[in-house]
């Protein structure tokens, strides 16, 4: 089906009028993914007709008067970029027509038609149509998230439904914005029948048809969702437009959904926010002033000077607990935080590399699930000049890390958070990051989803028949469409189109 769940739009053009009335016959009988809706006796008559219809296809001879079909496809392609061909011709080589199969071009079809030529390559056609609008709709999808301009007429050809409802799910804290270790953006499955993204494998925008949502409601949808994802003691920040809304406003919905999400997302603290109530919103949370933080480094200057590190640590500490009563959310902390950095920086004339510190620095907030636990991941960033730092240094060898990297692969069904682990081998969070950093060149969510997914491709290999759902909880996910979801960003399929391919390849010897 096309798009929108109806059938694709097909202009069909040959000169020839019973070959018109023939196509037409068996694409109704046979091909009912497949709708005419114009037909043409040659390229220059079919451009009108394009124009006037906007078709998903355009089954077109190569041989006509006034315009062949391949300046068809070469006058009809620049004028609509994502129009789709399906040539026909009445030799049975087709070599000479062989500089058309390039973008827009998905198969042909040699005459005498007859209805079983026609009905296996529509299927292949139809296939080929809707992965095109899959990738059309992801890219889209996408531009709209990171803020580009998208043209209405793009918006309304690959989001044709009515209305849509909208929800923003993101697990702990905000997406890193310098690290080099980032995560691969997370899609929806081609087979899905709403819109998926995430920045990384914490965070999934959901933009919903109201016809797919059906009688139920978004945030019941969306707090099953919720549920089935989150991990134990994890912290989520849920926010929506319980009410549908146009095509047309898709654009400033997503804008809406990401501002929010940097305004209100506080670290350990679980929200769930109706941004159609927004009005809400200045009641719940405090004017974000940081007039206290003069006084509060001037008070660490002074136990710098008396080399009262002690001190200085319960001041902070102090600090961060009336933040988190008073709800300061992440970006506000992530801003006084660094003043603090700067300021010890200055005061131990640290040596350590700038580049490991952001990257401790922004680890720290990445996996804290609570404002105790970002305070203690800091710690690592702000006490470095303390020698009892330097005693994690000890296990700072390959031998000890490849004990860590057995201990996953062993237990790889299991929730294995970067706070277990770390407890588990008695090191801090931000030293257990450090070291995946070293000996991997990734970030520990990075290297575990990695070999889960590869371990659900082994299993997928041994038995192409699994359930997605038992694959799933064998590899540490309890949601399978999720899992769905991170299988197709790590390997660009989905775990059915894989063990699909699995059991098409014959086996070894």
């Amino acid at each position: 089906m096309g798009p929108n769940g109806n059938k694709y739009k097909v202009v069909v053009v040959d000169d020839e009028v019973m070959a018109v009335k023939a196509i037409c016959i068996i694409m109704e009988k046979y091909c009912p993914q497949f709708e005419v809706v114009g037909t043409a006796g040659n390229g220059s008559e079919a451009l009108e007709v394009i124009g006037r219809t906007f078709p998903d296809l355009v089954l077109t001879d190569v041989e006509m008067p006034v315009m062949s079909g391949l300046e068809l496809v070469r006058h009809a392609s620049a004028e609509m970029e994502n129009l789709c061909f399906c040539i026909i011709s009445g030799y049975q080589d087709f070599e000479y027509a062989r500089d058309a199969f390039r973008s827009g071009v998905l198969d042909y079809l040699t005459k005498p038609i007859v209805p079983s030529q026609m009905m296996r390559t529509m299927k292949n056609v139809e296939e080929k149509l809707r992965k095109f609008y899959y990738d059309k709709r992801n890219g889209i999808f996408r531009k709209l998230c990171m803020g580009e301009t998208i043209t209405l007429e793009e918006i309304q050809k690959f989001f044709p439904y009515k209305e849509f409802y909208a929800a923003l799910l993101r697990e702990n804290g905000l997406p890193r914005r310098y690290s080099p270790a980032r995560e691969p953006e997370l899609y929806g499955t081609i087979d899905e029948a709403y819109l998926v993204y995430g920045r990384d494998n914490m965070e999934e925008l959901f933009l919903i048809p109201r016809e797919v949502l059906g009688q139920q409601t978004l945030i019941d949808y969306m707090t099953r969702v919720e549920l089935r994802q989150k991990t134990e003691g994890s912290y989520t920040t849920l926010l929506y437009y319980g009410e549908a809304f146009s095509a047309p406003e898709i654009s400033e919905k997503i804008r809406d959904l990401y501002y929010w999400l940097n305004t209100l997302s506080t670290v350990g603290l679980s929200q769930v926010v109706d941004l159609d109530k927004k009005q809400l919103l200045k009641e719940r949370f405090p004017s974000l002033d940081n007039t206290e933080l003069p006084a509060l480094l001037q008070e660490m200057e002074q136990y710098a000077k008396m080399g009262k590190y002690d001190q200085l640590q319960k001041c902070i500490a102090r600090a961060f607990t009336r933040w988190e009563q008073e709800k300061r959310p992440q970006i506000w902390l992530e801003q006084e935080a660094r003043r603090i950095l700067n300021f010890i920086r200055t005061q131990a004339r640290n040596e350590e590399s700038l580049i490991e510190s952001e990257y401790q620095f922004e680890d720290a907030f990445y996996y804290s699930t609570s404002m105790e636990m970002l305070r203690q991941n800091l710690s690592a960033t702000f006490y470095r000049f303390q020698e009892k730092e330097k005693e994690n240094y000890k296990v700072d060898s390959p031998e000890f890390f490849e004990k860590i990297k057995i201990y996953l692969r062993e237990h790889i069904s299991e929730p294995l958070s970067l706070q277990e682990i770390s407890n588990l081998f008695a090191i801090s969070q931000a030293y257990m990051s450090k070291l995946f950093r070293k000996y991997t060149g990734k970030s520990y969510n990075q290297y575990l989803t990695g070999i889960r997914i590869e371990r659900a491709k082994q299993l997928i290999e041994e038995d192409s028949e699994r359930f997605v759902k038992d694959i799933a909880e064998l590899v540490g996910y309890r949601d399978q469409f999720y899992f769905s979801r991170i299988f197709h960003s790590y390997t660009g399929q989905s775990p059915a189109d894989y063990a699909e391919q699995q059991a098409a390849e014959p086996s070894a010897p």
